[in-house]
């Protein structure tokens, strides 16, 4: 039978997009990034086991969330309730804890938005992530790919990016290696996800391979051009303002409904960033 944890924990899982345990549990690294084995977590999804609670945290950028947020709250709440029992919970440790954040994802577009991009979701995995990263070469050839359902011949597609042979040529044979590209017979190569939602690691369980990642995102980024800009700047509590985190989120994914894999007029890679910067403590 199953608790208030395990089925919290399995409702998240599904809404991130791991429509199983297995994929959930592999396409997140497995043991060195969760830090518990498969069986383990395969027993906390039954409601026979509970992380421990040092864990918790890893579990949750697993799941996508964000901490202080209405659903990473949830989770807590459901890991507390099971481990202290309902009762307990409610009567002794409950009056001491401030109301539960809202859940800015409420509006019936929203969910219908986020139900729609969570069922095209494929995820990358930390070691996949690792080869993404590994050089510009490689990431530049696997932002291309994975926007394009046709076949390419390195020789091709480095003459449309303007980028030198031979650093497509091995950015397609770590690609391809990682499962991130298929070559056909005739020496072609093809993205298996392209046009899919791809959905990275959690920035927390790859720190390293995430700053790799962002210095060359933002390397290519700079030699763009830039064709829409909006900031705001105002004072809003910390607290308050993590709760937005979820729906900014959401609301760039968005933009991924405009995303096509046929060459058309006008037709370009673009980078669409959602940044907020805590300036000082005011």
């Amino acid at each position: 039978m199953g608790t208030i944890f395990s089925a919290a924990l399995t409702r998240s899982r599904k809404e991130a997009g791991f429509a199983t345990a297995y994929r959930f549990y592999h396409d997140n690294g497995g043991k060195p990034v969760l830090k518990i084995s498969y069986r383990m977590y395969l027993m906390m999804e039954q409601g026979k086991r509970l992380p421990a609670f040092e864990n918790l945290a890893m579990i949750i950028y697993a799941l996508r969330l964000v901490p202080g947020s209405h659903s990473a709250t949830l989770i807590i709440l459901s890991f507390l309730k099971t481990l202290l029992g309902e009762s307990g919970f409610t009567h002794l440790l409950e009056p001491l804890l401030k109301p539960l954040p809202g859940n800015p994802i409420s509006s019936p577009l929203h969910k219908v938005i986020s139900r729609s991009l969570t069922q095209a979701k494929y995820h990358i995995t930390p070691k996949q992530l690792g080869v993404i990263a590994k050089d510009k070469y490689t990431y530049h050839c696997w932002l291309a790919m994975s926007n394009d359902d046709d076949k390419w011949t390195a020789e091709a597609l480095a003459a449309r990016i303007n980028r030198p042979e031979p650093g497509v040529r091995s950015a397609f044979k770590d690609l391809t290696a990682a499962g991130l590209l298929k070559r056909a017979p005739d020496g072609t190569y093809k993205c298996p996800m392209a046009g899919a939602m791809v959905e990275f690691p959690h920035g927390n369980t790859v720190l390293e391979t995430q700053q790799r990642l962002q210095a060359l995102s933002s390397e290519l980024a700079d030699s763009g051009k830039l064709v829409y800009l909006r900031k705001g700047t105002f004072r809003a509590s910390h607290t308050e303002l993590t709760n937005f985190f979820p729906l900014m989120s959401l609301n760039i994914s968005a933009a991924h409904t405009y995303a096509i894999t046929k060459k058309a007029e006008k037709s370009a890679l673009f980078e669409i960033e959602g940044r907020i910067v805590k300036i000082c403590d005011f």
